[in-house]
């Protein structure tokens, strides 16, 4: 007789499908036990019946059935071949439909070709779906229980961990430097590739780090030691934290800030007068142009009829002028200029549990018919543009200065240039913005060469 073997695994931690071969091994035996020739092996590993996931092994094997193709079905158990009623009752089906004899190594023969034995199958289902809710009850409580004991818990090792929780080296610091960087100015595409370039693995399946892994990474509350159940921070973990929970705030704020995205400031600048130089003519910031085969690079207004202009000459110009400035003795009054007044980040806190909980409120009144659809949909526009600004807030709190962090090295007028032309264009850019508005006006026709004359320079702060 023609046999066929169903095999399945619910979770398999190791990802090496030992389960599913010790059930493929006491199949196997059955078969040779009733002189069965097995022809077809079908197998779901790492799938559970009770999920309600596509299973494709179970539905080849249904297909195959459906054709004829073999004539006996063995499976380990019966709670391996089906958990939920939907799939008993194709099993039942096709089964007596094309006469096919099923048996299990754990359970015996199951007789679907009887209302009797169907029945017993149907109490066998109800059974196996009564134990993975009561597991699914089970493990459910048990995580609430940890999360509000503060408890580290997770499946894989992540970024900057051991499996236990302390903290690894030189993970660590790499977690720790990129938000200050990030905050600082730095583009989370930078740091991806710098971690890269370190030689930093993930510790996923992923061979190099991207922006979005790495803008994950910053934004995971499991570095400031809080806890995450159901997607919402539920207190203070009991590991040692990597960043402290202000600037995890601050970074999250930060990397959300939608007019930060909309402006498309998350975007890493190539050259560092992008978005930076304004136009003469209707104040919309340059955008990138090459020309000539592109070998010469230009800044040019989207409307193309207003100015363009050679973006070496330009750039040394402007870097002339900031490095004049920076080497100045009364630079460090400078910095002092750009230094943000105190925020209360705790108040920051308070006001945005505050929001949220109105939110809540809402959503409760809504539910019960105290409040109409439009109604909900306006107080929840409102409080969500009040969280905005609060997030910007916290954002604000913990962002540095680029400028602060460039002359923290010192001001000596050699060095001052060399780590000027050292740093990306990105960084450039944003200190440039920090500092001053330039200005592109209008050239007169047949001008060759560049011409200062036609450069609007002025700062935006002073000591």
């Amino acid at each position: 007789m023609r046999a066929a073997i169903y095999t399945r695994i619910s979770d398999d931690q190791t990802g090496r499908g030992l389960g599913v071969s010790r059930q493929l091994e006491d199949c196997q035996d059955l078969a040779k036990r009733h002189s069965w020739q097995v022809t077809k092996h079908f197998d779901d590993n790492d799938i559970s019946a009770y999920s309600g996931k596509q299973r494709p092994g179970f539905e080849a094997m249904l297909d195959a059935m459906k054709a004829g193709e073999f004539d006996a079905l063995l499976c380990w158990h019966t709670d391996r071949l089906y958990r939920n009623m939907k799939d008993l009752e194709r099993v039942i089906e096709l089964a007596d439909a094309n006469r096919i004899e099923i048996r299990t190594v754990q359970g015996g023969t199951l007789d679907l070709s009887t209302s009797a034995g169907r029945m017993v199958a149907r109490i066998l289902g109800s059974v196996a779906r009564q134990e993975s809710e009561h597991s699914s009850e089970r493990r459910k409580r048990a995580n609430v229980q940890r999360a509000a004991s503060g408890e580290w818990v997770t499946s894989r090792r992540p970024f900057g961990y051991t499996q236990n929780g302390e903290p690894i080296e030189p993970e660590a610091s790499a977690v720790r430097a990129a938000v200050a960087d990030v905050l600082a100015g730095k583009s989370v595409r930078a740091v991806a590739r710098e971690w890269n370039s370190l030689s930093l693995e993930t510790t996923g399946s992923a061979k190099a780090w991207t922006s979005p892994m790495v803008r994950r990474v910053l934004m995971n509350p499991r570095y400031a030691a809080l806890v995450v159940h159901q997607g919402k921070v539920v207190g203070p973990g009991n590991w040692e934290p990597i960043i402290d929970e202000d600037t995890h705030h601050g970074i999250v704020a930060y990397l959300k800030d939608p007019t930060r995205l909309n402006a498309g400031i998350g975007a890493e600048r190539r050259y560092q007068g992008v978005g930076v130089y304004g136009c003469g003519v209707c104040s919309t910031k340059l955008v990138s142009y090459s020309a000539a085969g592109g070998k010469q690079h230009a800044y040019r207004c989207p409307n193309r009829s207003h100015v363009r202009r050679q973006s070496v000459a330009l750039d040394a110009y402007v870097d002339a002028i900031i490095l004049g400035r920076l080497v100045m003795p009364d630079a460090a009054q400078l910095c002092n200029a750009l230094d943000k007044p105190g925020v209360d980040v705790a108040a920051l806190h308070t006001q945005k549990s505050a929001l949220q909980a109105r939110q809540e409120e809402l959503a409760a009144l809504f539910a019960e018919g105290s409040i109409l659809a439009p109604q909900l949909k306006r107080g929840t526009a409102e409080l969500s543009r009040a969280m905005e600004s609060v997030d910007r807030d916290l954002a604000a709190s913990t962002q540095s200065s680029p400028v602060a962090a460039f002359m923290a090295a010192g001001r000596q007028g050699e060095q001052l240039k060399d780590r000027w032309v050292a740093l990306a264009p990105d960084i450039r850019g944003k200190i440039i913005d920090q500092l001053l508005t330039v200005t592109v006006k209008p050239s007169p026709r047949g001008l060759r060469g560049f011409d200062p004359e036609y450069i609007g320079i002025s700062w935006k702060v002073h000591s």
